[in-house]
């Protein structure tokens, strides 16, 4: 709980004394405060469950069997975690069949029964969704996703190489990576150090028998064990639609290699490069077309001096004359002239798609 007079009173400056620049910051950070208090106290509903089973892949449809394997695997580390469940939870079984119920009868999802004469060894209830579809469940994962976020990072960097090995140091530079790349999408507790959540994590890992520890002379490394490379996946592809989302505004940096574009033509043309990459089979998930994504992965970049904006108050008519029925200022979007920037970070998002 957050006591905004007694949070004000606490700061070194009152309001008063602030730059505009210091209360924008300020509301920021009470607003992540508050958005990390929320995130504390949110309840797990079997919507949200089934929906994060159902999105964590981009495959259009599961098996009854194979949609409850991965329930299971979610609800397990959530129960790890301490999170609160809806109360409906009290019959699990119950609760994730009237869910699925609910959304079948809704249209979000499909069912396909079991034929009378179908063979016994390929009898399987499957359950489907369409690609529009896809967005509306997005929503109800999104109300658990953020208990997810430290295990989806680390599953993902481990799940980078196809080496049955990786250093925990690499874990760690990869952990911090995605931390300063989502920074605008998820809000993470500064009171725990990095190390010691990427630990909690590895420790759950190796409760569940999906790694084991090693020391090489001075440095630790994880192996991944039998089936563990297979129980991540679900985990690691909680946050894949966001990797996909960036991956397409990074791609969509070539757009203006050799010329600012005004932001209503960027935003365009990233919007056109991620249906066209969308449809080449290049991005998977269609929630990856998320015009919300695209937004917060351009402010990254803008952070990080890779996109440079600057205002064009000269518009001008398509005989290149300027425009005076229109005086409003238009922000243009250019490259940082640093390819090593972009390319680095081109390179190094690559490894995780």
């Amino acid at each position: 709980m957050i006591f905004l007079k007694s949070y004000l009173a606490s700061l070194e400056k009152s309001l008063d004394d602030m730059t505009l620049t210091e209360r924008q910051s300020l509301y920021r950070k009470i607003g992540y405060e508050i958005v990390g208090e929320i995130n504390k106290v949110s309840v797990v509903t079997p919507f949200s469950l089934i929906a994060a089973g159902l999105l964590c892949h981009y495959r259009r449809g599961l098996s009854y069997n194979d949609l409850m394997g991965i329930i299971d695997e979610l609800y397990d580390y959530l129960s790890y975690r301490k999170v609160k469940f809806a109360s409906t939870f009290a019959n699990s079984e119950k609760a994730i069949a009237d869910a699925l119920f609910l959304f079948e009868s809704s249209g979000l999802i499909s069912k396909m029964g079991v034929e009378e004469d179908e063979e016994e060894d390929v009898e399987e209830i499957v359950y489907s969704l369409d690609d529009d579809k896809r967005l509306n469940l997005e929503y109800y994962k999104n109300n658990i996703l953020h208990f997810f976020v430290p295990l989806s990072f680390v599953a993902t960097s481990i799940l980078s190489t196809n080496e049955d090995t990786v250093s925990l140091y690499r874990i760690m530079e990869d952990y911090k990576f995605f931390k300063r790349l989502f920074k605008n999408e998820f809000i993470f507790d500064d009171k725990i150090d990095d190390a010691e959540e990427v630990n909690g994590v590895l420790n759950y890992m190796h409760d569940q028998g999906m790694i084991s520890g090693e020391e090489r002379g001075s440095e630790a490394w994880i192996e991944v064990r039998g089936r563990g490379r297979l129980s991540l996946r679900p985990f690691a592809g909680l946050i894949h639609n966001y990797i996909e989302s960036y991956w397409v505004v990074i791609r969509s940096c070539s757009y203006i290699k050799k010329r600012p574009r005004a932001e209503r033509d960027f935003n365009k043309k990233i919007q056109q490069l991620g249906t066209r990459m969308y449809r080449k089979g290049e991005v998977l998930r269609a929630e990856a077309l998320s015009s919300s994504n695209y937004q917060s992965a351009m402010k990254f970049l803008r952070e990080s001096d890779i996109l440079l904006v600057s205002q064009d108050n000269e518009r001008k008519d398509r005989k290149g004359r300027k425009d005076r029925r229109d005086r409003r200022e238009t922000l243009l979007y250019a490259l940082t002239g640093d390819k090593s920037k972009i390319e680095t970070l081109r390179q190094r998002l690559f490894r995780f798609l």
